[in-house]
């Protein structure tokens, strides 16, 4: 419904550039989700019929092709042929669509997992495809799940390509280097091709020889993957990669300190070959960095305790009992803000794990935060705690940053993939205010 005539909103909530909704207190203490005025409604519908009826038409199209060429001597035939093709197009296209929207912003920030997970799916269709013959009345479905598998891994594998392209340009010649890679891959398969000649006809009535020869190759395929991807060293800063290097600053766990006040920090050196090498394996505690507000906050007493609680750039909110930790961008914030909104999230996350050392940065202040968020009563948030830790990081965030810096890390650019989610809120944000992000 459009929002009434009234008193400015409590706060906004935009999508990129656009305007989602806006917030009003009700006279109960919640929070009302009103569409703002001249927001259109409508229009991903008209795309979807548009694409639709050109899917149809392509189809039917199709079919007079084949019909055309003599396809079959009869329509059933002929449309059989038909739906055979549109059924193997139409799982690929599916397969694309639903794996890009799911994980796609994911794979630049894993790219590592991802690179790994497209090579161990490719070997899974292939044995599928293996096992399709001996199978019959399964031989379609196992055909069907291998061309899935397949599509996955042509996304997942071009993708991961292109990132991992950029951090080995080391002198910006991000096409050289992804042309060498092509023409380097091109030679290897021609040489593949030469050796599946002389090997196809002799392991031709031999079920048991092939299925050793196909065996022996996979597991060499995936070991050889491993030892590459978990030979790489990247500077960049994703959610497994930060996870470990405040987890490693926090607990003590970084190299010799670096002066001007920063915490010691482990080096990239020191966290790639801790970092996990599948995907969806690196977490305690879920994080959602770009929130829109009516996942963190359920009331107007609960955003304003947010607002009073979280640091000037954006709100955090902590639900341990979910396992959720909720972080909100504030519309105009500097651009190091995600960077630092996410290590504190992972400050909080680490409070929740084994107990801190003595030895380890502010342990005392720390340790004192722990013994509080484990005595918070279940189902409630930890105000307290969330005011206290961003009033720590006040001087926390900034020396951490130095830390990461001093390290070796990449802090101007990151692969955090916060959401587009922004808010806009009335006056300046909570007590605890950070010092201001160093801009990216």
């Amino acid at each position: 419904m459009e929002p009434p005539e009234g008193p400015p909103p409590l706060c906004r909530e935009l999508w990129g550039s656009l305007e989602a909704a806006r917030y009003r207190g009700d006279p109960r203490g919640g929070l009302q989700r009103l569409r703002p005025p001249g927001a259109r409604s409508g229009t991903g519908l008209n795309q979807l019929a548009m694409a639709l009826c050109s899917s149809l038409a392509g189809a039917l199209s199709t079919r007079a092709v084949l019909q055309a060429m003599g396809v079959g001597d009869g329509a059933a035939t002929v449309t059989g042929a038909t739906l055979t093709w549109v059924l193997r197009d139409g799982v690929g296209m599916v397969t694309r669509i639903a794996f890009t929207c799911l994980q796609g912003s994911r794979l630049d920030c894993e790219a590592k997992q991802w690179r790994l997970a497209a090579d161990v799916i490719n070997d899974v269709a292939l044995l599928l495809e293996l096992l399709a013959p001996g199978w019959p009345r399964a031989g379609p479905a196992l055909l069907t799940l291998a061309a899935a598998g397949k599509c996955v891994v042509g996304v997942a594998g071009g993708a991961t390509r292109a990132a991992l392209a950029v951090h080995q340009a080391r002198r910006d010649n991000v096409a050289e280097v992804a042309a060498k890679d092509s023409s380097q891959e091109t030679l290897v398969n021609g040489l593949g091709l030469l050796l599946a000649l002389l090997l196809l006809p002799a392991l031709e009535g031999r079920p048991w020889l092939t299925w050793g020869v196909m065996t022996l190759l996979l597991l060499t395929h995936v070991g050889a993957n491993v030892g590459a991807v978990g030979a790489l060293r990247l500077r960049s800063l994703n959610r497994p990669r930060l996870r470990l290097a405040v987890g490693g600053a926090l607990r003590g766990g970084g190299g010799a300190k670096p002066g001007g006040g920063a915490i010691a920090v482990p080096t990239p050196e020191e966290v790639n070959p801790r970092e996990p090498l599948l995907p969806g394996f690196s977490t305690r505690l879920h994080i959602h960095l770009g929130a829109p507000l009516h996942r963190l906050v359920k009331s107007e007493a609960e955003l304003l305790k947010a607002i009073e609680c979280s640091p000037e750039h954006y709100l955090i909110v902590l639900r341990p009992e979910q396992g959720w930790v909720g972080v909100g961008l504030r519309r105009g914030a500097p651009p190091g803000t995600p960077l630092v909104a996410c290590a504190q999230a992972l400050l909080l996350e680490e409070l929740l794990g084994p107990p801190l050392p003595p030895t380890a940065p502010m342990g005392a202040a720390l340790r004192g935060l722990q013994g509080r968020l484990r005595r918070c009563p279940p189902g409630s948030v930890p105000w307290g705690v969330l005011a206290e830790s961003s009033r720590l990081w006040r001087t926390l965030g900034p020396s951490l940053l130095h830390g990461l810096e001093a390290a070796g890390w990449e802090t101007q650019r990151h692969l955090l993939a916060p959401d587009q989610w922004e808010l806009e809120w009335g006056g300046p944000g909570g007590g605890a205010s950070p010092q201001e992000p160093r801009p990216q």
